[in-house]
């Protein structure tokens, strides 16, 4: 069963997934060393925001990052962050 972490920022709840394994780590942690504070700052600071249609999610990057996500309450304020990686 997958589980997830919730992240409030500002007037934001940010989602995280869990990997299955190791149970304690995030996704964004196990795959790509990146922070639960790594992929909202690349959120709030990316300017390069384009939607993805064949995958379903925005991408949005700095010049250096990159997350991947989408909107789990739209046009709400909780945003499901899929990955988060360097480019």
């Amino acid at each position: 069963m997958a589980r997830y972490k919730n992240y409030h920022y500002e007037e934001y709840t940010f989602v995280f997934k869990y990997e299955d394994e190791p149970a304690d780590m995030l996704h964004i942690w196990a795959r790509h060393m990146k922070t639960v504070d790594d992929a909202v700052e690349v959120w709030f600071e990316g300017t390069k925001e384009l939607w993805n249609n064949e995958c379903a999610r925005f991408e949005t990057s700095t010049d250096t990052e990159c997350v991947f996500w989408t909107w789990i309450d739209e046009p709400g304020k909780v945003v499901m962050i899929i990955s988060c990686f360097d480019i």
